[in-house]
């Protein structure tokens, strides 16, 4: 018989990997994208503010257990 902690293992680890990598990508993107718009004048609070969420939630992805 399988024992509970190798099943719960398997989706762990990939929404450990999900919640590290790719909300900072698009949190740097995004606040990128927003300081290009800036220099043309066009200033987009909520490109910056959605950014620096996005960089935030990098702290969720070390709040998953690894085991």
């Amino acid at each position: 018989m399988a024992t509970g902690g190798t099943a719960g293992r398997g989706w762990r680890g990939p929404l450990r990997l999900v919640l590290t990598v790719v909300p900072p990508l698009v949190g740097v993107v995004l606040i990128g994208q927003a300081v290009v718009d800036s220099i043309g004048g066009d200033i987009r609070r909520w490109q910056f503010a959605l950014g620096a969420v996005c960089l935030c939630l990098t702290v969720a992805g070390r709040l998953v257990p690894e085991e």
